[in-house]
């Protein structure tokens, strides 16, 4: 099987490039969560980990994180994708936000006191981690948030150039491609 692409982090925020963790390539989505370990990978890569690499988690949660992150990316998606309407994709994202329970925690660091939010149960940090970290994106103008206008592509991004007129993923890819495309209708008809 051959070994999937490396993760995307075109999407400038962390609910966005978890909503690109399941791209399309080549015409195909990809599922770059594919095990436990991936939602790891993914997680301390973004830097939405803080405690969960602490504990051992046996295979029943790591099966629980997975479903629940795919679940939760899923309504994230419904959510923020602008070219799709779905009613009740809200209800549906606080449904799947329930599963992840945290409090808040006052910690005293030499110096100052922070907070912080913890999981009702060990083996759920990490699931919490990922939401609280990805729901922050409600905290911006939804008309940020775009998909890229490459016809084929599904990724999400949150638009944070001063114009406000992102169109593409990431310029290198997409939005080359685009202007390839218009270069050679335009010679075409000359």
């Amino acid at each position: 099987m051959p070994e999937p692409p490396p993760f995307l982090w075109t999407g400038n925020h962390p609910a966005t490039d978890l909503c690109n963790t399941e791209p399309v390539i080549d015409g195909d989505r990809v599922e770059l969560l594919a095990d436990f370990d991936a939602v790891m990978s993914w997680a301390n890569l973004a830097g939405v980990a803080s405690r969960a690499d602490a504990f051992d988690v046996s295979d029943r949660e790591a099966a629980r994180t997975l479903s629940f992150v795919r679940r939760f990316r899923a309504s994230l998606r419904a959510v923020l994708d602008p070219t799709v309407a779905e009613p009740g994709a809200v209800h549906e994202l606080n449904e799947v936000l329930r599963e992840a329970p945290g409090v808040l925690h006052a910690e005293a660091p030499p110096g100052r006191t922070g907070v912080s939010l913890r999981a009702t149960a060990p083996g759920e940090q990490l699931r919490l981690d990922i939401a609280a970290a990805t729901v922050d994106i409600f905290r911006h103008d939804p008309n940020r948030i775009g998909r890229c206008a490459g016809p084929t592509c599904v990724l999400l991004f949150l638009d944070v150039s001063k114009s406000g007129r992102r169109r593409w993923c990431d310029m290198a890819v997409c939005g080359n491609r685009a202007k390839v495309a218009a270069h050679h209708a335009r010679a075409r008809v000359s």
